[in-house]
């Protein structure tokens, strides 16, 4: 009988790197009912998606964060319509091991990757069916620039959430170099980001301040230059400093909730607009009430696409789930497959 549990593990993770013997104790918890696949670079999961589907596995476990979540999907989807055998992603079970966690939270999935497992195993064996979550996702398609690494390459993603171009998408820019991937390091960087912003208003804009300081919220809120459209109706701006598109509502290590229109099933969240500092300041305590953004400008609705295209030079360099992207000279967001999610609760 085929093992009904398949974990698939990145021995590179920082947790795994600090902790070399993770593997053989997650296979020791798993026993006969499950198999650790080692995959030691993303190019190794695809091999892991074959065997898994070739063997009918049940039940998938991605060993990580969202961002381990988001690439297990997308490998699988892509083996998934290659393959054209009629076949579906089977369910899956983020771990809660990475930064965020924001799937986890969706789906109201509770407890660290072991308490997890342990529990996963334990609904085996007495032959309870663990309860599955569908998850709405975004489908993302476009392609490279001729200035890219691929120049002409289709681009193609399942995400959940997005920050296409502006100051979501340097947000993580910013976010990932601080070092500190937690709660504490998001309100760091929304801090550093804000303070820095701050110094090109006078009259702070006149003090002799570092320049490392004055600087670093420059790249985030660089205009972004598109052409966007919205279900087929242009955008009436040419600059932005805000694209966002999610398909689920968002809880951002528990201090901003996002894209709260995606909590209707079938349309995705976007917010497009060119905010300056005060209106960003504005906002914030509204993202931490879970409410709609609100500045002049503003476009925030539900759709079911949108696309972007550049206009002139610059690309677009899309973060998704928390992954970044580069050289994309054109990109359409719509509604994308229903990702079923195994909602299984450890300890607390």
């Amino acid at each position: 009988m085929t093992a009904p549990i398949g974990v698939v593990f990145n021995p590179n993770s920082k947790k795994n790197l600090r902790d070399p013997a993770r593997f053989d104790r997650l296979q020791q918890l798993l026993g006969d009912d499950g198999v650790v696949w080692r995959t030691r670079h993303v190019d190794d999961i695809a091999a892991v998606v074959h065997d898994m589907l070739d063997n009918e596995v049940p039940y998938w476990v991605a060993d990580g964060g969202d961002g381990a979540f988001h690439w297990l999907v997308n490998v699988a989807d892509q083996v998934v319509r290659e393959r054209g055998k009629g076949e579906s992603i089977p369910a899956i079970m983020p771990t809660n091991s990475g930064t965020i966690d924001f799937m986890g939270r969706k789906a109201g999935v509770v407890g660290d990757a072991e308490s997890l497992l342990t529990e996963l195993v334990r609904l085996t064996r007495r032959g309870e069916a663990p309860e599955r979550v569908p998850i709405d996702s975004l489908r993302l398609r476009g392609v490279h620039g001729d200035w890219s690494e691929r120049p002409g390459a289709p681009f193609e993603r399942v995400g959940f959430a997005t920050a296409l171009a502006g100051i979501g998408q340097g947000f993580f820019d910013k976010f990932y170099a601080n070092g500190r991937l937690n709660g504490v390091g998001v309100l760091e960087t929304v801090g550093r980001i804000l303070a820095s912003a701050s110094t090109r208003a006078r009259p702070v804009a006149f003090l002799p301040l570092p320049t490392s300081l004055r600087c670093y919220a420059d790249s985030v809120f660089e205009q972004a230059h598109l052409h966007i459209e919205i279900d087929g109706k242009p955008v009436p701006l040419k600059h932005f400093r805000v694209v966002n598109a999610g398909s689920i509502d968002i809880n951002l290590a528990d201090l901003f909730r996002l894209f709260p229109m995606a909590a209707a099933p079938g349309v995705i969240h976007v917010q497009v607009g060119d905010p300056d500092l005060l209106d960003v300041v504005r906002q914030l305590p509204r993202l931490m009430a879970g409410k709609a953004m609100n500045f002049e400008g503003l476009i925030e609705c539900p759709a079911t696409e949108m696309s972007l295209a550049v206009r002139g030079q610059g690309s677009i360099d899309p973060v998704i789930d928390g992954e970044l992207f580069y050289g994309l000279k054109a990109l359409s967001v719509t509604p994308g497959p229903a990702i079923e999610v195994l909602r299984v609760v450890g300890q607390r």
